[in-house]
């Protein structure tokens, strides 16, 4: 009797340590902190959008709550406005080097040291919609072949979908392709190489200047989202929007030191490598319906003309940007030419390049 009970006790005592060890080492996880940069202007909460879904950088709030979410707590990023630690267009040059363990970035902003950038943000006429962007990366590998060319640079590559209504914001008439010749246009990276293709003069300047340049008269337009028409009041200074053709609707990005991220534990890493695609796809969802709502705010409250190029002039615009600008992104580096045949290989299977 006392040998049985003896070992119930000590089969008590053992389930009862091994709860207790896993508790403690539950409570004992360690909480990792992350500073990160934004790229983009912080906004205001506007119209139905209070602090976590006002402006681009609400895509970026929506992962890291994700991120947070999915790893019980365990990882969690702290956002500093653009431009407060590095120039955005540094960003992947000082989070590669530790600067900052992460940084929501774009490669439109780095593109002379990194021409895949132009691809990886959704080049010019790539996709039609924000589901054949996600089906590129996902489906015909163009996340893995971005992902190697990254970590090069001593970083990791996560793609944030934007889905945005892209266009070109003027104050001008806009009615026809032709009406871009000599208007100088706030574009940057293969955005600003449309614009010059189509002979308008691209004007690379950040985001926060654009309000003023179009006030005084230092550009003439922009190509970027109608979100941008109420986050930071571009429909002050713009007349009127190139909605069709769309030109892209920019993929945009989170970047993370290689070496910050292969210390995280194993299971937030595979956390991170196998499900951040349906966060980031997700974020699609914070930037389109401002888009939607701030386009159709600003043409009821502004006057705002909506363009829509003649099927001529869009068929025209296509042909150019296919024509010239394909070719041109594909030879700019070998890991360009990579990168172009994923996308030469999807458009083949749509039937729309032969």
């Amino acid at each position: 009797m006392k040998k049985r009970f003896s070992l119930m006790a000590i089969a008590v005592l053992t389930v009862l340590a091994l709860t207790l060890s896993v508790g403690y080492a539950a409570e004992t996880k360690e909480v990792i902190k992350w500073t990160g940069q934004y790229w983009a202007p912080s906004t205001m909460p506007y119209g139905p959008f209070d602090e976590n879904y006002a402006g681009l950088n609400a895509m970026y709030k929506l992962w890291s709550k994700w991120v947070e979410d999915a790893t019980g707590g365990r990882l969690q990023i702290n956002w500093v406005e653009a431009g407060s630690v590095f120039p955005v267009t540094a960003a992947d040059q000082e989070v590669g080097k530790g600067t900052l363990p992460i940084a929501a970035s774009s490669g439109l902003y780095y593109r002379g040291r990194f021409p895949e950038g132009d691809i990886e943000s959704g080049g010019v006429f790539f996709w039609r919609s924000e589901s054949e962007a996600y089906e590129a990366y996902y489906k015909y590998g163009l996340w893995e072949a971005i992902n190697e060319l990254y970590a090069e640079k001593n970083l990791v590559f996560f793609p944030i979908h934007g889905d945005s209504l892209n266009g070109v914001g003027v104050t001008f008439d806009a009615s026809g392709i032709d009406s871009i010749k000599g208007k100088k246009i706030r574009a940057v990276g293969i955005q600003g190489d449309y614009i010059a293709l189509l002979g308008g003069s691209p004007v690379a300047i950040p985001l926060g200047e654009t309000y003023m340049a179009l006030k005084l008269g230092t550009a003439d337009g922009w190509v970027a989202a109608t979100g941008l028409l109420e986050s930071l009041k571009y429909k002050e200074v713009t007349k009127g929007f190139v909605l069709e053709p769309k030109p892209s609707s920019t993929v945009v990005n989170i970047i993370i030191n290689k070496d910050a991220f292969k210390a995280l534990p194993q299971d937030i890493q595979d956390t991170l490598m196998k499900e951040s695609r349906y966060a980031g796809f997700a974020a699609a969802t914070t930037w389109r319906n401002q888009c939607n709502w701030s386009l159709e705010q600003a043409q009821k409250s502004y006057g705002l003309k909506v363009y829509t190029w003649s099927e001529e002039d869009q068929t025209k615009a296509r042909k150019l940007v296919i024509d010239k600008l394909w070719p041109k992104m594909a030879k700019a580096s070998p890991g360009s030419a990579k990168l172009m045949d994923i996308i030469y290989k999807q458009a083949r299977d749509y039937g729309r390049v032969q």
